[in-house]
């Protein structure tokens, strides 16, 4: 027929939500929903978060290894490099509200900093070798970036960096405006450690689309940051922690939760669509919250006591259905204590998922054809 366009087979099937589909393969990342385990280039995050550091796992994840002494050396060298982000990036901030959404804030000064980044010379799609450049420069600009939006959001300029500091510990300073205790910059660099990968998920598939296009790295991560923007992906963290703060006493909670199971009630931090059983990256995290709740005093140790009475309860009453915590219950009892503001809890996990987004983005670059999936006609 004139105008006709070829359509999918008539037997063709979907998954509303992309749900079992397999976009392609991955040497990056390993998940087993059924056993609660994950692992990065064959590294489990059990074994990666007690014996690297965040500069070590981001290079594994986006280059295939881990890094020798100078390869790592060099790595570090280039994310300090790239830690004052252009200044009309900067500047930008004093034009938007203060009380905007922070990782919306975050994402417009980042935008800015894009047009600013230095030119290629390249007229078509950029390379891989053009795009592997990027990497240590949008990594450096992001954390830098995400530190001032913080701060703009309770009034406060932004800080230089300070060159002594680690990526994860230099964030905590930039945002913070102190440095950070030690335990709290080894706490919060393993919740870096174990999100910064996690396969071919919403954010990820935005960011994947811009850069099989011929997309920038830039335009990709902004494309993934749009998407942590939405309320069903990236910010069930801070509505986890919330929840917690509200009780008085464990018992409270208790019976709270009880009365919310019966109504059927969705717990935010509770269930995921891979993980049927422990989250690992959550087992991982705990005994960092614990410690870093026990040493804050008696609101630190009954929020940890109200969280194990919640978490108790959920699991109990649905663990058989495949509903346990995932990492959002966790996260936010790491950052809480170090002083993060709950409003800010979607910025890390943004930072440190963004270089899985860069890894599928690279993997993907040398062959791989933009994606345009089909749709199934079902009009007149």
């Amino acid at each position: 027929m004139i105008g006709a366009t070829p359509q999918p087979p008539a037997d063709a099937t979907y998954g509303r939500g992309l749900e079992g589909l397999v976009a392609g393969e991955t040497a990056i990342s390993r998940i087993e929903g059924t056993k609660g385990e994950l692992s990065y280039r064959g590294y489990s995050v059990d074994e990666l978060a007690a014996e690297c550091s965040f500069e070590e796992v981001a290079y594994l994840i986006l280059y295939g290894d881990l890094p020798q002494r100078a390869q790592l050396d060099r790595f570090a060298a280039q994310l300090r490099l790239w830690r004052r982000p252009p200044q009309q990036a900067l500047d930008v901030l004093g034009l938007l509200p203060q009380q905007a959404p922070i990782l919306s804030t975050f994402r417009t000064a980042l935008a800015v900093a894009a047009i600013h980044a230095p030119a290629t010379g390249e007229t078509g799609p950029p390379s891989r070798a053009s795009q592997e450049t990027r990497v240590p420069r949008l990594l450096g600009w992001t954390f830098a970036l995400a530190a001032a939006a913080v701060r703009h959001h309770f009034d406060h300029a932004p800080l230089e960096p300070a060159e002594d500091l680690g990526l994860a510990a230099n964030f905590l300073y930039q945002t913070l405006g102190h440095r950070p205790r030690k335990e709290a910059v080894r706490a919060f660099e393993v919740s870096l450690i174990v999100q910064a990968e996690h396969d071919i998920h919403a954010a990820a598939l935005a960011a994947l689309s811009v850069a099989s296009a011929g997309g920038s790295l830039d335009g990709a991560v902004l494309a993934g940051v749009g998407a942590l923007g939405g309320a069903l992906h990236g910010g069930a963290n801070r509505p986890a922690f919330e929840m917690l703060r509200r009780f008085a006493t464990p018992e409270e909670a208790r019976t709270w939760v009880r009365e919310r199971i019966a109504e059927k009630y969705r717990f935010p931090g509770y269930g995921h669509r891979v993980y049927k059983t422990h989250d690992p990256r959550g087992r991982v995290l705990y005994p960092f919250a614990k410690a870093l709740l026990e040493q804050s005093g008696e609101r630190g140790r009954r929020l940890l006591a109200v969280h194990d009475v919640v978490r108790d309860e959920i699991e109990s009453a649905l663990g058989p259905k495949g509903i346990y915590a995932n990492v959002d219950a966790f996260t936010g009892l790491v950052y809480h204590p170090i002083g993060l503001p709950s409003s800010a809890f979607t910025l890390p996990f943004c930072l440190a998922i963004q270089v899985g987004w860069l890894a599928h983005c690279l993997e993907y670059l040398p062959d791989g054809p933009p994606l345009q999936p089909r749709t199934i006609y079902v009009g007149p």
